[in-house]
């Protein structure tokens, strides 16, 4: 995997392995809806990285940085995988090395680049950075889309890093979303039992491995410090501001640190928010952040991920890393056989499994055990298995396998598992009764195991065919 100091050397370094046309400049553009309608813009057409400066009200310098992970290439260059590689090739990479994965602590060292400014007492001031109004119904200017949130245990000291949208309320307020199951939510209510506040740092800004370990759902008790060392291959450098218990990346852009006290103290109106559903999710009081200090590099980035419509590609993940190297990895420990690739499309809401059948219950086997994943907090809602012919990261391949090979009276299953309080399927009804629960569908698009010899043959040319004229007619087909 690869190793980046921060984010500036990843975003060199995707000027120097994919050419100076990956990440483009973008001048003079506004934080109110603006910067965010041009990033969905670029994303829907898996364009180059947008680099946001000379936004208008703000020093030049101070910038937002957007469409990170856009394409294959830019999440191969984040991995530290040849920039040529397919997206069954990133997933697979993903998934052996976190399979394999040692975990590696942080190192903390005495300084770092984030020092470079610290704002404290009068200084502290949210609204000195361009933050996005990312959607025209969001209820404020979100800072939080790619940050890092983190805590320490009070009773273990274990340190939490997780993500949660956080929005700019004031000078010295944050909000924070977090849903009752994370593992931020349960270290903060220890505090507040006991009539405390909870110490808290949200980062804003840090390279891709960070920003990637920091969404990973790890286990209890594990940092995902020591993930993103792990997969790094070295230790994060982490340091301890003056007074502060908890560590952040001593190269981080910029670090908002505070705490945050019992919600029947202090709480905010929060939301709505445009979520990765496609769709303005929840609106109500929730936690605040009461900001004591402000630590930022020169020229600091805030690194962007706002969500948009599921079927666009994802600008901060074009490649579906977590989602689909973990449910193979499930699959695997289940004992599926022959697994040929998993993928997962509108984020995670219908996952693709590829495999080659050997037996007449192989498509069946696949399906349940996907569906049976332990999940927390997704809502994984379409689950379909194809034969290993199909290309599982060409949504019009998948179409072709759902159109030509499903019998929808034999082939599709109904079942019901719990999902997601942001679920927009929820009725008001059912959220009120707490009832948190959705219908899941099971998909057998495979051939027939029975007679699948004598299915019909496709038309399609042969992928070695596919490759040699690529490349014989490149100059026609780039």
């Amino acid at each position: 995997m690869a190793l980046f100091r921060d984010l500036r050397h990843y975003i060199d370094n995707l000027t120097e392995r994919l050419g100076d046309d990956e990440v483009r400049i973008v001048d003079g553009a506004g934080w109110d809806l603006e910067i965010g309608g041009i990033t969905e813009l670029a994303a829907e057409k898996e364009g180059p990285a947008l680099l946001f400066d000379n936004i208008p009200g703000y020093p030049a310098g101070y910038r937002v940085f957007t469409n990170f992970m856009g394409t294959a290439a830019r999440c191969a260059v984040a991995l530290g995988l040849p920039e040529n590689s397919t997206k069954m090739d990133i997933v697979r990479a993903w998934k052996d090395s976190s399979k394999q994965l040692k975990l590696v602590p942080p190192v903390e060292v005495s300084t770092g680049s984030v020092l470079e400014n610290v704002l404290e007492g009068d200084q502290v001031d949210l609204l000195k950075f361009p933050t996005p109004r990312w959607h025209d119904g969001d209820g404020g200017r979100y800072i939080g889309t790619a940050c890092m949130v983190i805590t320490r245990d009070p009773d273990t000291g274990w340190v939490n890093v997780g993500t949660y949208r956080g929005c700019v309320q004031g000078r010295d307020r944050l909000s924070l979303w977090m849903l009752g199951n994370r593992h931020a939510r349960a270290i903060a209510t220890k505090y507040w039992e006991r009539g405390q506040s909870c110490a808290i740092a949200v980062v804003v800004g840090c390279d891709p491995i960070l920003s990637t370990a920091a969404a990973m759902a790890a286990p209890a008790g594990v940092s995902e410090y020591e993930i993103a060392g792990g997969l790094r291959g070295e230790a994060v450098e982490v340091l301890y501001a003056p007074g502060s218990e908890l560590p952040i990346p001593a190269h981080a852009e910029i670090v908002i640190e505070g705490v945050m006290p019992p919600l029947s103290e202090e709480s905010v109106l929060e939301g709505p928010f445009g979520e990765w559903t496609g769709y303005y999710t929840h609106s109500g009081q929730e936690t605040v952040v009461r900001v004591d200090r402000i630590l930022h590099r020169d020229d600091p980035i805030i690194l962007g991920a706002p969500p948009m419509i599921p079927t666009v590609p994802a600008g901060d993940q074009a490649v579906p890393l977590y989602s689909a190297s973990v449910t193979w990895d499930h699959l695997e420990s289940s004992g599926v056989q022959n697994i040929r690739g998993v993928w997962a499309y509108a984020r995670q809401l219908m996952m693709v499994v590829s495999i080659e059948q050997t037996g007449a219950g192989d498509a069946m086997h696949a399906l349940l055990a996907a569906a049976g994943r332990k999940r927390s907090g997704g809502m994984e809602r379409y689950f379909v298995v194809v034969d290993e012919d199909i290309d599982i990261t060409d949504m019009n391949h998948v179409l072709w396998a759902l159109f030509t090979r499903v019998d929808p009276h034999e082939s599709i299953q109904v079942l019901r598992t719990p999902t997601t309080a942001i679920d927009p399927r929820l009725s008001p009804a059912k959220k009120a009764a707490g009832d948190l629960s959705m219908g899941i569908v099971l998909i057998d698009a495979c051939k027939p195991f029975a007679w699948k010899d004598s299915y019909p043959k496709s038309n399609r040319f042969a992928e070695s065919d596919r490759i040699a004229l690529r490349e014989k007619w490149k100059s026609v087909l780039q």
